[in-house]
């Protein structure tokens, strides 16, 4: 696979990690890496080569990653920040609770909102190695101006970030753009009945540009698409 990058507004770059899988970066002075620069999301254990290589190619060094940011512990998000938090970088890894005590290994992550299923995707669901995980508060605004939203659903403390500048939105998981745009499974989320809510929160920013963590951002009427997904999870 190259290393795919697309630009989504001055100072922030989409980097394709894997198959329909994404991270983040945000230089802090919206142009260069001398302020340093800040990650969204790193993909898997095996992606931290790749995002090297993509961040080289946008023309900065990857030792400037000085903050790494998650919008959730799951392993295909969270795994390579271990490597940037031991690397020259020294990364600091932040996440809201309670998925920084995941990320940390503080504390068994919740699989799913249900106990049966919970139990069988414990056993197959893989956790990213623990590194120092910070908590970031809610509605915190982060070195590149960067606000932290909470949208629960996927995960318990699956958060979003907010680029108000620039209309983006890093929506994580609440959104998946594999094939057709629609929330998760529900049995496959932690709190599903947290999910439209999040989806309404979303949607109220009124984002020129949604940034998923799986598929393309979406463009055309991003925030028109998030409320009618808010709609179709409600309970009926």
């Amino acid at each position: 696979m190259d290393n795919r990058t697309e630009p989504l507004a001055p100072g922030v770059w989409r980097i394709e990690v894997g198959v329909f899988t994404n991270a983040y970066l945000i230089a802090r002075d919206g142009h260069g890496d001398a302020d340093g620069l800040v990650l969204v999301d790193t993909g898997s254990c095996r992606a931290a080569p790749r995002l090297v290589r993509s961040i080289r190619m946008l023309g900065f060094v990857a030792s400037a990653v000085d903050t790494v940011l998650l919008t959730h512990w799951h392993a295909d998000h969270a795994g390579s920040a271990p490597r940037f938090a031991a690397s020259a970088a020294g990364s600091a890894v932040k996440a809201r609770p309670p998925d920084d005590a995941v990320v940390a290994g503080a504390t068994a992550p919740v699989v799913s909102a249900s106990r049966r299923v919970g139990r069988v995707l414990q056993r197959g669901v893989p956790r990213p190695q623990p590194v120092e995980c910070t908590p970031l508060g809610d509605e915190e605004t982060q070195a590149g101006g960067l606000q932290v939203v909470a949208a629960p659903g996927h995960t318990l403390g699956h958060t979003a970030f907010w680029l108000p500048e620039h209309g983006v939105l890093l929506a994580g998981d609440a959104v998946f753009g594999i094939l057709r745009v629609a929330t998760g499974p529900r049995v496959l989320q932690a709190a599903p009945e947290a999910a439209p809510d999040t989806l309404r929160r979303l949607a109220g920013l009124d984002p020129a540009v949604v940034a998923l963590g799986h598929g393309p951002p979406l463009r055309r009427s991003p925030a028109l698409r998030l409320a009618r997904l808010a709609e179709r999870a409600a309970p009926r």
